[in-house]
């Protein structure tokens, strides 16, 4: 048995090629027991350093069954009862199976001169980012991380190690003499003004003589400059393709030059020509050519024109939820940015160019790159056609393209393959497919198993003739189906029915999705075959775990022959979705919220599918099943607008279902009304938890008490009512053993106590919360929680601390992309700035989180209310109501980023004649990850 485990860049572990599912490591203790023993020599531990390092506070005897406990899902994680082991007072990872680790693969190959390359190409990232917080990995990673930085400084990767080490003065000075030395003045100064405003902000010094000599000299260039296309940063976002491109240096030059003078270029040409390969590498050179930012936008995960602008704000590192304001943030996310932005695969999102002109329209210096087979047809579009590749060569003696790309993969399919001995046959085959970059390499993958004269004979007879496709269809439909179905006949039944039943899948599943539609036994077998004749495309997950899909020529192409079979694989993919979110709705009892919030949406065009066919099917169960499972992620994420509607159904129908689905519909509909109508809520709640008691459900009748609770927050005259909810909530929470839901339950107790004026109890809630929720890495509830203890700083007049924990909490919230939190929190920021002596500050703070709700489409929490009403005041009595009300207005007019963007650049300048222009940002447009 051969087992893989990555501790760089996140965890991941490998059995015999099958990666382990990150739910299966939902038990916390289990991965960190993994993760301990894979870092020491041998894998193996003493058990009293083991209990030390995991549980320091507990005694040998009372960590014993925590251990025993963390082994055991271990195993269970792993599928192997041997992964981990203890006997005797050693515990041991996996000793009777061939391990590598990567951490000392890097080690081994790191200290190998010749290997340079290598081994940073093994640097994924830093060690178990996810694990910041724990001291037994902090030696490790910084050790890891200094040699990765002396790595790149030794192969002269300058541009890498600033991005990993932002204060690294001589990986600047070398990426500024590299752009002097390609003739690049701007890229220079660009380089310089960067590296001079982090030694200002994090230094608070000027950069060095070195830096100045090197200034003088850029300025002393001439400002034209031709452009260059040499190595250097940006398009950190734009996938790059996996293997060299062929024939498209031609197309790129001419695309890059079409950018210099055009904001609007749109790559037009047949599925599988090539479009998105020469996208990524136009946005590289572009960006290597002028040092800005790209963003990349990929419009196959989407399928409503509607959608378009939600997902490239989520593209470009902003959550939106689903609110009818998205448009607006795309305005705000795009104003005064410098940038190319790509979006890919236009074709089936047409009718939402008219967005694209106005995003043109808000920036004066943003590009937009667009792949499509149908023109835009907007003012300023220029079309740049891409072509398959030429068949014949150029006269200079090299290979016609197309061949070059049929030798480039059959070499990696089979590396004794000699073109020379085949070269009638492969020109044959390039001919056959038109020089379709997408056909060849299916054509190729086939060199396993077929002889390039056989390929030639079978591939001519389906492709060489008008049999393979009707004149009537489109040119899209000539040549790529024909390729498919000639790919088809080469594979046997079981590959032929996997490739059909895959067309139910909306985009890349995890391997247990494949196999819930799969009735044959092992579907890995046929699965692989689909993937290695480029069928089905490998990608990898959130967390870097497997998917598999189809690019959507392929799944259209697929749904065609599923035929009878499509039905019973529509209901069993319904069925997994269901399950999916039945899992993950038991994950959020125990995991941190961020996490099963992103496995929801990594698959919820999946389960929009599966809740469209079950409803379609007049599934009343499976449909309630679905809707049940999402009302905390709706009110989370903000798709208010979806879940009303969903709900509402069900609700509708509620005598038909089972009292458990029913409770939870009820838990749903509490969460959609609770920010208009908190009695609405609260009726909601009592129905859930009423049912929830009846079925002796102890986890969600503590649940449903606490949310319960929370719409009394403010109602003085119930706080007691709300209190002794709250009480029991605690209680049974803690019985169960369920941390985020005490987390959680806390929280609404800081509130309830907190607005009541009952501080030493908010502070022991928040405080107890806060502990839980860093145990948990559950940052998105750290962030709540310091958010909530600066009120109570506040309070008792630690003006000082209030103003931190705000600004650790922003740091959080934003970091993350959650938006909505972000502006609930950014006005909290008036009280303190009022108290330290800055009311004209805090004024402008006020009017800039209350337009930033109301571009949000949401209302002010209500434990928020009290607070923001009393430093509101406090500025009217201060400033006086004329004042007030101007520089609230000045506010206003600012931006959500613009405001972050000083707010959380800690200028703490007295304010001058405009606040709002102390707020604005340092530099124009902020790049929120």
């Amino acid at each position: 048995m051969h087992v893989d485990i990555n501790l760089l860049g996140g965890f991941a572990v490998v059995v015999d090629g099958r990666a382990v599912a990150a739910h299966a490591w939902s038990r916390r203790s289990a991965a960190t027991l993994v993760k301990l023993l894979a870092l020491r020599p041998g894998r193996q531990l003493p058990r009293e350093q083991v209990v030390d390092l995991l549980w320091p506070d507990l005694l040998l005897e009372q960590a014993a069954p925590r251990l025993h406990k963390a082994a055991h899902y271990a195993r269970t994680a792993v599928g192997v009862p041997s992964a981990v082991v203890l006997a005797g007072d050693v515990v041991t990872l996996l000793p009777d199976a061939d391990v590598v680790v990567d951490v000392e693969r890097f080690d081994r190959v790191s200290g190998d001169p010749t290997s340079v390359q290598e081994a940073i190409d093994l640097y994924r990232g830093d060690l178990l980012p996810e694990d910041l917080y724990e001291p037994w990995a902090d030696a490790e990673r910084e050790r890891l991380r200094v040699s990765y930085l002396d790595l790149l400084r030794s192969a002269g990767r300058w541009a890498e190690l600033v991005a990993a080490e932002p204060l690294d003065e001589e990986a600047h000075l070398r990426l500024v003499q590299q752009h002097l030395e390609s003739g690049n003045r701007s890229g220079a100064l660009r380089q310089l003004e960067a590296m001079a405003r982090l030694w200002r902000e994090d230094l608070g010094v000027e950069p060095g003589p070195a830096a100045r000599a090197l200034h003088a000299r850029a300025r002393a260039m001439p400002p034209v400059e031709p452009a260059s296309l040499a190595h250097g940063t940006g398009a950190s976002r734009v996938p790059r393709p996996a293997t060299p491109t062929v024939g498209r240096d031609r197309d790129v030059a001419a695309v890059v030059s079409l950018l210099e003078d055009h904001r609007l270029v749109t790559l037009l040409g047949i599925g599988g020509v090539g479009k998105t390969r020469l996208a990524a590498e136009v946005a590289h050179a572009w960006a290597e050519a002028t040092s800005l930012r790209t963003c990349y936008v990929d419009l196959t995960k989407i399928s409503d024109p509607g959608m378009v602008a939600g997902l490239t704000v989520s593209e470009l590192g902003v959550r939106s939820g689903d609110n009818a304001n998205v448009v607006q943030m795309l305005e705000e996310a795009l104003q005064r940015q410098s940038m190319l932005l790509v979006l890919d695969n236009f074709e089936h999102v047409v009718e939402a160019a008219d967005l694209v002109a106005r995003m043109l329209q808000w920036s004066a210096d943003i590009r937009v790159l667009v792949t499509s087979r149908a023109r835009l047809r907007v003012a300023g579009e220029r079309v740049h056609e891409v072509h398959p590749l030429a068949l014949s060569d150029d006269g200079t003696g090299a290979l016609a393209d197309a061949v070059a790309l049929f030798d480039q993969v059959a070499t990696a399919v089979d590396p004794h393959f000699e073109l020379a001995h085949h070269a009638d046959d492969v020109a044959a085959i390039c001919r056959a497919v038109d020089g379709l970059p997408l056909a060849i390499e299916i054509a190729g993958g086939h060199l396993r198993t077929l002889s390039p004269s056989l390929l030639r004979e079978r591939l001519t007879g389906r492709l060489g003739s008008s049999a393979g496709a009707g004149r009537h269809l489109p040119d899209r439909q000539q040549t790529i189906p024909a390729t498919i179905d000639w790919s088809l006949q080469l594979l046997g039944p079981a590959e032929q029915r996997l490739f059909a039943l895959f067309s139910v899948f909306q985009g890349a599943v995890p391997l247990e999705a494949v196999e819930a539609v799969w009735s044959d036994g092992d579907v890995v077998d046929p699965l692989s075959v689909l993937v290695d004749h480029s069928l089905v495309r490998r990608t990898t997950g959130y967390r870097n775990e497997p998917r598999f899909g189809m690019l959507a020529l392929v799944r259209e192409h697929a749904a065609r022959l599923a035929d009878g079979e499509r039905e019973a694989a529509r209901a069993a993919h319904a069925a997994y979705f269901s399950s999916y979110l039945d899992d993950l709705y038991e994950r959020r009892w125990t995991d941190a919220t961020d996490r099963w919030l992103d496995d929801i949406s990594e698959m919820l065009q999946e389960v929009r599918a599966a809740h469209t066919w079950a409803a379609l099917r007049g599934d009343v169960p499976l449909t309630a099943r679905i809707t049940a499972a999402l009302g905390a992620y709706w009110f989370l994420e903000g798709h208010h607008a979806e879940g009303l509607r969903w709900i509402d159904e069900m609700l509708a129908v509620e005598h038909e279902l089972d009292p458990y689905v029913s409770a939870r519909i009820h838990l749903a509909a509490g969460f959609m009304a609770f920010p208009s109508s908190r009695p609405e809520a609260r009726e909601h709640w009592e129905c859930a938890t009423g049912l929830f008691r009846e079925l002796g459900e102890t986890r969600l009748v503590a649940y449903g008490l606490a949310v319960t609770s929370a719409t009394y927050i403010g109602d003085g005259e119930q706080i007691e009512v709300a209190m002794r909810m709250n009480d029991e909530a605690l209680a049974l929470g803690r019985g169960v053993g369920s941390p985020a839901l005490i987390a959680q339950v806390l929280n609404i107790r800081g509130e309830l106590t907190r607005v009541a004026g009952r501080d030493e109890e908010a502070r022991a809630a928040y405080e107890e919360g806060l502990q839980i929720s860093g145990d948990l890495h559950d940052e998105m509830y750290v962030s709540v929680f310091l958010s909530n203890l600066s009120y109570l700083a506040d309070h008792r007049g630690d003006h000082e601390e209030a103003r931190r924990l705000t600004h650790q909490a922003l740091r959080i919230c934003w970091s993350q992309g959650r938006r909505l939190m972000a502006a609930w929190t950014v006005s909290q920021l008036a009280g303190p700035e009022h108290a330290l002596g800055r009311p004209e500050v805090g004024a402008v703070l006020i009017g800039a989180g209350d337009e930033a709700l109301r571009v949000l489409g949401a209302r002010r929490h209500p434990g928020d209310v009290p607070e923001h009403d009393r430093a509101v005041a406090a500025l009217r009595a201060s400033l006086g109501d004329e004042r007030f009300e101007e520089l609230r207005a000045e506010g206003a007019r600012l931006t959500l980023d613009q405001v972050l963007a000083r707010v959380l650049d800690g200028d703490d300048r007295t304010p001058g004649p405009s606040p709002a222009r102390e707020l604005q940002p340092v530099h124009d447009g902020v790049e929120k990850r």
